[in-house]
């Protein structure tokens, strides 16, 4: 049986000769990332009054949430914070950029906190089973919106301990790193500010 070539006009040779041209060029490469990087609008995915209400009642029957904020296209970029009020949480929601991740935590995490002492670091490797992935963050100097200045992990003792005596004396907060990439559950919810959903 003979091969069947589809049929390719003249015209159509010119325009996709031309699309390779444009592609090809400096400026197409950088439209097909941008193509090739398309990010999916979802309107459900969006901060809604919902959230917000849910996010009010939660910080009125623990007296916090742990929020993980997971930036859009930004290499796995993401900051952490601890908000005790919704001034606090809206003040976030609305500096982040659109398409940032934004997941909370109903139950407090990070439940070792105080000054970093070497008490205090006993008390983080007794806390933290060995091989655990940890989270450690500083608040120091404090934030209006609870946003932690510095956050490390790591999956050993030995690594918790020298992260911790690097910051002798200040406010910390260790606990097991909160499993934020799992879906949404009666203890966590999220929401993509804008309703923009793509790569983190």
């Amino acid at each position: 049986m003979p091969l069947m070539r589809p049929a390719f006009t003249n015209d159509s040779f010119e325009t996709v000769l031309r699309l390779w041209r444009r592609l090809a060029s400096k400026g197409g490469r950088r439209q097909l990332r941008e193509l090739a990087t398309v990010d999916a609008y979802n309107r459900a995915r969006d901060i809604t009054e919902r959230f917000a209400s849910t996010v009010a009642r939660w910080i009125e029957e623990q007296g916090e949430v742990f929020v993980v904020l997971r930036y859009l296209r930004a290499a796995g970029a993401k900051d952490y914070a601890i908000c005790r009020s919704l001034k606090a949480f809206g003040a976030i929601c609305e500096t982040v950029p659109k398409g940032t991740d934004i997941v909370v935590f109903r139950e407090p995490q990070l439940p070792l906190r105080g000054k970093v002492t070497e008490d205090f670091i006993q008390s983080a490797t007794n806390a933290v089973p060995q091989g655990a992935e940890y989270m450690l963050a500083v608040w120091e100097p404090p934030s209006e919106t609870g946003m932690a200045r510095r956050v490390t992990m790591g999956v050993s003792h030995a690594e918790l301990r020298a992260d911790l005596e690097e910051c002798p004396g200040i406010l910390a907060a260790v606990g097991v790193c909160p499993r934020f990439c799992d879906p949404d559950n009666d203890q966590m919810i999220s929401a993509s500010k804008g309703g923009v959903d793509g790569p983190r």
